[in-house]
């Protein structure tokens, strides 16, 4: 069966921080007949003030969430605040397989809170990954995907390996500019700046995906040297949502490029 593929999706990663300005972030959607985005839960706020304003609005919502953050495990730099917080990928991995109950309990907290956030939501699509570039192997994944899949069963479960293949049976998410996906997919430029990247190609490469994602460093609040996300400033001007809303626009397989200026 052939993926939907749900046109338009931008990468607001940061949306959560306390900053952000979720009036201009609708602005991403003028004119669109969806919402199409995705964050990252818990790392760079515990609330997601933006995310419950997304999630109130009519027009149908088809949103992906992150719920832990892979690559501040595998730099170890991950907040108190975060899932990960003092763990190394190893210690990581074998606190979930032996079902270690600090590492669980602070995935919960950050499930419990998604949860409550999404069963408000109408008109709502969602996917949710348990790991944004997860370093884990298969089998940690696998636990921790079976975990997450409980509390969510109205949603599909993403599988987002960073560098290992995908688990089958699961939504596969893919970032860079050519992730070589093709079908049952999310395509993700994560990682590098859409500014300057080939969208023609990300947009053949990964065509049969059910989103393909637009992504700007500045999405993540990424100003140069390294910030904890939650001490990050993510204030920007109107211009930056408008134009991520084109630009992602132009990734929909209903748009040609150069036909998405509002």
């Amino acid at each position: 069966m052939a993926n939907v593929c749900y046109g338009q999706a931008v990468s607001y990663l940061g949306l959560c921080h306390k900053t952000w300005d979720c009036r201009k972030t609708l602005r991403t959607w003028n004119g669109m007949p969806n919402i199409v985005t995705g964050w990252l839960e818990g790392s760079f706020n515990r609330a997601c003030p933006c995310g419950d304003v997304i999630l109130k609005q009519s027009k149908p919502k088809v949103i992906r969430l992150h719920l832990a953050n892979g690559p501040c495990l595998r730099n170890r730099r991950c907040g108190r605040h975060e899932v990960f917080y003092g763990y190394s990928v190893a210690g990581a991995a074998r606190a979930i397989n032996r079902k270690d109950n600090r590492i669980f309990r602070r995935l919960d907290n950050v499930i419990e809170r998604t949860k409550k956030r999404l069963e408000s939501a109408k008109n709502l699509t969602c996917f949710i990954s348990p790991v944004l570039e997860s370093d884990f192997n298969a089998a940690t994944r696998k636990a921790m995907l079976d975990h997450v899949a409980v509390y969510f069963p109205n949603c599909r479960m993403v599988d987002n390996p960073l560098k290992k293949p995908c688990l089958p049976g699961y939504v596969c998410e893919k970032h860079g500019e050519a992730p070589k996906l093709t079908s049952n997919c999310i395509a993700d430029l994560d990682g590098i700046d859409g500014a300057t990247a080939d969208l023609r190609a990300f947009k053949r490469a990964c065509r049969g995906c059910f989103m393909q994602f637009y992504w700007e460093p500045w999405m993540n609040c990424i100003r140069g040297k390294f910030v904890d996300p939650i001490d990050r400033s993510c204030e920007y001007r109107s211009e930056r949502f408008i134009i991520g809303g084109e630009k992602s626009c132009q990734l929909s397989s209903r748009q040609s490029l150069g036909t998405c200026s509002r």
